[in-house]
């Protein structure tokens, strides 16, 4: 038994964010006395030093901020916290209201981070009738039986600060969303009488912008030419041949660059000066969240939003620490030595860990690369020795790199040689043979296939030997635009930013695709993205600004930390959004011509998919059942002859290749699905090649 307060605690309930969450933590701390209760919503009950304890789990959010009072309105700032309307949260609310009538003691056991602190409050707040005021706080990054027993043992009062900046961040987003959102509709709606979807947020505009942005940048871009010299030299000594480069790449006139190649090629000259160079390469760093999301895009090309979700399951598989982290550090308390030892049982890593654990007695220690940035909640990502169990593909791939990451972090450091060469032509001309070797991996084979060490061995030469030029070829080139975003280096740019937090980026980057505002896994914006960047840039120029944006969430980690006051944040959100709005009523009229025009011609454009292959003389369009919703393509001479149809997907964005099935030559279309996956799909029903993915 123990004591809470003042009062004499019998019963506990531990309320968890997700189903597979609470299994964990009740196993954890009762071990084989756990008795599993109900199947709607299942619950845990085990006895605990004499005290009985009940683990209940919600689903993610059970509340969320909507309009107080009814009406389509804008701009609206009144707002309330009410139960997500869904059959299914009802019911796991009604069922943890009755269970907190059983218990004298309330502990927030959700994943220990701004959302699961939300998510506890507002269950202890409401369904528990106010038990807020007197609930604990577990505090853990992974779901280990022994972090789990010690997080309980040690049970603190509720996080308050992020509890707030979870709330602060929350409400500005509704305000934000609803708002911006509404006013476009609304604009639309009275000029063309029409209804379209158009959203804009507070992350998402900025960042569609800075897309927006980059795409002028590219299509500006004016190409200088430039022209750059190479040969390859022959070292007589050996006969070993060599590419180098003209030493004063890049040359700046192409006719220079024509007599260059006359006047070398079958020359010949001596080695003037060797210079040799040493450096080293020190380990990565420990995985943060924003770090693992790049590197698995890199390596595996897995979508942002999809490495979170995988490693989330490895997470609550007990397999990693918490993966919603800024931090690139990990502390001594996590146990080094016991995470690798386990690790060693699996034969992948026995022989890496075998060396670093030598590595460590033989007098180097024990210690981790550890990076600059921080996280007070949680450490880096790390995996706890625990083996996961059913991973598929792609989860297979995540887990190997975390793991590989974690043990090279421990490695030595790896060394690199270059050597340079100047060969010096008769008439004077002078090429530079330019040669770089790993001379020691260190840490890179504990990384590897992630990293590539290579083993090429430097060319030998000496000072005063002679050599040979037997091809001299000289390239135009020209200056390129800057690179198109892809996800991994869009999540790094939102990061730098100030855009979002480690938790949101990916699934902002998702809602983009949905929207239909960007597409291609190199980020191109759609007219419709940039058509709602331009109403946006005009009207609520503010609302693009990522210095704004990043403002709103350095105040919103100030709350946090316990720097910076809610009602504060949430007035500057608000009169962000109201003076928006002030400047906007005077020119609503042109603002819904605008969208109007807009959606008109995207609508034309989507809509029409090219010639029907029936009837040879109509043409194929997606339409919308009015009886159904559903949409297929058919042919605009339908009822007048033509009855082709053919179905599609109900989600994604469609539109037109432009081109024709190579198998039966009918019309292709592509669809655009979650992320940047895409779908070509032929028109016609039976044609076998139908789907390719």
């Amino acid at each position: 038994m123990g004591w809470v307060g003042s009062g004499f605690v019998t019963h506990h309930l531990l309320v968890c964010e997700k189903p597979s969450a609470a299994k964990k933590i009740a196993y954890a701390l009762g071990g084989r006395g756990v008795v599993k209760i109900g199947r709607g919503v299942p619950f845990y009950r085990l006895q605990r030093g004499g005290e009985t304890v009940t683990v209940v789990s919600a689903i993610g959010h059970l509340y969320s901020p909507v309009q107080q009072g009814k009406g389509w309105i804008f701009p609206v700032f009144n707002l309330v916290w009410e139960p997500i309307r869904n059959r299914r949260i009802r019911v796991f609310l009604e069922e943890i209201a009755r269970l907190a009538g059983e218990a004298d003691s309330f502990i927030s056991a959700c994943d220990y981070d701004t959302e699961g602190s939300l998510i506890a409050f507002m269950i202890l707040r409401n369904a528990c009738g106010g038990a807020d005021a007197n609930a604990r706080r577990m505090k853990f990054s992974s779901l280990t039986r022994e972090e789990l027993i010690k997080a309980y043992e040690n049970a603190a009062e509720l996080d308050m600060p992020v509890i707030m900046a979870g709330l602060v961040r929350h409400e500005i987003d509704w305000i934000f969303g609803v708002n911006v959102s509404r006013a476009i509709m609304d604009a639309y709606s009275c000029n063309s009488g029409g209804f379209e979807v158009l959203s804009a947020g507070r992350v998402q505009s900025p960042t569609l912008n800075a897309l927006c942005e980059r795409d002028d940048e590219i299509d500006l871009h004016v190409p200088d030419p430039y022209w750059t010299a190479w040969a390859e030299i022959k070292l007589l000594s050996n006969g070993e041949v060599f590419q180098a480069e003209y030493y004063r790449n890049p040359i700046l006139e192409g006719g220079e660059g024509k007599a260059l190649k006359s006047r070398c090629e079958g020359a010949s000259g001596v080695i003037q000066r060797i210079e040799n160079c040493e450096s080293v390469i020190p380990p990565p760093y420990p995985f943060d969240l924003g770090e693992l999301q790049s590197e698995a895009y890199r390596a595996f090309r897995i979508q942002p939003w999809k490495t979170q979700k995988i490693a989330e399951g490895l997470y609550l598989d007990g397999a990693i620490s918490y993966p919603r982290t800024s931090s690139q550090q990990l502390p001594p308390s996590i146990g080094f030595r016991s995470i690798l030892t386990k690790l060693r049982t699996n034969i992948v890593y026995s022989e890496s860990i075998n060396e670093i654990l030598s590595y460590a007695d033989a007098g180097n220690g024990l210690w981790p690369r550890q990076g600059k940035k921080t996280d007070p909640a949680h450490p880096a990502i790390h995996p706890t020795g625990v083996a996961p169990k059913g991973l598929k593909q792609d989860g297979e791939k995540i887990y190997d790199l975390i793991v590989k990451r974690f043990i090279a972090t421990f490695g030595p450091t790896a060394r690199k040689a270059s050597r340079s060469i100047e060969v010096k032509l008769d008439r004077g001309d002078i090429f530079v043979i330019k040669v770089e070797s790993v001379t020691d991996p260190g840490w890179m084979k504990y990384y590897a296939p992630y990293t590539k060490a290579g083993s090429a061995g430097l060319p030998e030469a000496d000072e005063g030997e002679e050599a040979m030029v037997d091809k001299v070829w000289v390239e135009e080139r020209f200056t390129e635009p800057p690179p198109r975003f892809n996800q991994s280096s869009l999540i790094k740019f939102m990061e730098r930013n100030g855009l979002g937090t480690k938790s949101t980026r990916a699934e902002i980057i998702n809602t983009l695709y949905k929207r239909g505002y960007i597409s291609g896994s190199s980020i191109h914006v759609t007219g419709l993205g940039r058509g709602v960047v331009e109403v946006l840039r005009k009207h609520f120029q503010d609302l693009v600004s990522i210095g704004l944006t990043r403002d709103l969430e350095e105040r919103m980690e100030a709350i946090e930390e316990g720097r910076e006051d809610y009602t504060a944040v949430l007035i500057r959100g608000a009169e962000v959004v109201k003076k928006a709005f002030d400047d906007m009523v005077s020119e609503f009229d042109s603002v819904g011509a605008e969208i109007a025009s807009l959606v008109k011609e995207l609508r034309d454009q989507r809509g029409r998919i090219g010639p029907c292959p029936s009837c040879r003389t109509g043409e194929l369009r997606v339409i919308r059942s009015r009886k159904t919703g559903k949409r297929f393509v058919g042919c605009s001479n339908y009822g007048r002859g033509c009855s082709f149809s053919a179905p599609l997907p109900q989600r994604g964005v469609v539109s037109t290749t432009g081109g024709t099935c190579k198998g039966c030559g009918y019309p292709t279309v592509t669809v655009m699905g979650v992320g940047s996956r895409r779908w070509k799909i032929c028109l016609n029903p039976k044609c076998p090649l139908r789907v390719k993915y």
